[in-house]
């Protein structure tokens, strides 16, 4: 796309590119000072400008849930920072004693639901349980029992990563991450995760990991569809 050829937004441009080919997206704006594309249920956009939103939106009529990427600090309530893994291989795994990964099944989709911190995420068990089909959930299994889970959202983006506090502090939540960076890449896509701001221990986790946080912040706006 036009706006991503100063090499400028590296983070914003593989969160875009994955959604055009792997998610069904469409382009609906491609202009050396704005990328917008439709992910059907929401639109993905990146402004040279922020301030060009408003007379962006209006020109072609962008409503609904917004996505918007590489935006400065300060412009909404909740913002995220958007990461991506860009090296070309994935980061080697750490054995953690007694600890195997394994895909959930949908049938725990109330059980991650339930631990699954998401506020504002609208999610349901229905929902839920399409995305462990459809996108997978992994589970870190310590001694029989469930000691945490990462996922992917309905955009592909890496999250839901919960580590239950009996077993926080041994690394698990790292081999959650590397295990699904992996996995994501067997795919030939770029990892990509939205990490909310106030969340430093999860930052943290994405700088040890090698992964590079966008330009700017990332918000969540939601609009009245006509």
């Amino acid at each position: 796309m036009k706006l991503f050829e100063s090499g400028k937004f590296a983070v914003e441009r593989a969160a875009m590119e994955d959604g055009l080919k792997f998610e069904n997206a469409k382009v609906v704006i491609d202009e050396p000072n704005a990328a917008v594309i439709d992910m059907g249920r929401w639109s993905k956009c990146v402004f040279a400008d922020v301030r060009d939103y408003s007379c962006f939106t209006q020109k072609y009529g962008i409503s609904g849930d917004v996505c918007l990427i590489g935006a400065p600090e300060g412009l909404a309530d909740d913002p995220c920072y958007t990461y991506a893994y860009l090296n070309p291989m994935p980061p080697a795994p750490v054995a953690v004693n007694g600890m195997e990964i394994k895909q959930l099944a949908p049938s725990l989709a109330e059980v991650v639901l339930a631990a699954y911190h998401n506020p504002g995420g609208g999610y349901t068990v229905e929902r839920m349980a399409g995305i462990m089909r459809d996108k997978g959930v992994f589970g870190a299994i310590v001694g029989g029992k469930l000691a945490g889970f990462i996922g992917r959202h309905g955009d592909g983006n890496m999250g839901m990563l919960e580590v239950f506090e009996p077993f926080r502090r041994r690394g698990i939540a790292a081999e959650l991450e590397k295990f699904l960076i992996t996995y994501v890449m067997t795919f030939g896509r770029v990892p990509i995760c939205d990490v909310y701001a106030d969340n430093p221990a999860s930052m943290a986790l994405q700088n040890k990991l090698g992964l590079i946080k966008g330009v700017g912040c990332t918000y969540w706006i939601s609009t009245d569809k006509e």
